[in-house]
C-alpha cells in the first residue's frame, strides 16, 4: 500500500516536470518568433512574446543554452538576437 503511494507521487512528480518543460520549451518558441524580426531589447521581446519575467528568462536560458541566441548589453540594456 504505501509502495503503490510512493509510486503515485512519483508518477505525479514526473508529470509536472514533464508539463514544465514543455511550458520553457513552448515559450522558447515564442522567443524565438519575436527575434526572427531582428535583434530587440529584453524589454520589446517580453512585450511581444506575452511573457511574464520568469517564463522569460527561462526560455532565454534554454535559447541561449542550446546556442540559438546571443545576448548583449549596449548602454546598460540587455539585448538579444538569434545566433
Amino acid at each position: 500500500m504505501l509502495y503503490n503511494i510512493f509510486l503515485l507521487l512519483l508518477q505525479r512528480i514526473q508529470t509536472k516536470r514533464i508539463m514544465f518543460i514543455e511550458k520553457i520549451g513552448t515559450n522558447a518558441g515564442l522567443v524565438w518568433k519575436a527575434l526572427e524580426k531582428g535583434e530587440a531589447s529584453l524589454k520589446a521581446v517580453k512585450k511581444a512574446a506575452k511573457l511574464n519575467e520568469k517564463d522569460l528568462n527561462m526560455a532565454l536560458g534554454w535559447l541561449a543554452r542550446e546556442g540559438k541566441i546571443e545576448l548583449f548589453d549596449v548602454d546598460g540594456e540587455t539585448f538579444a538576437r538569434l545566433a
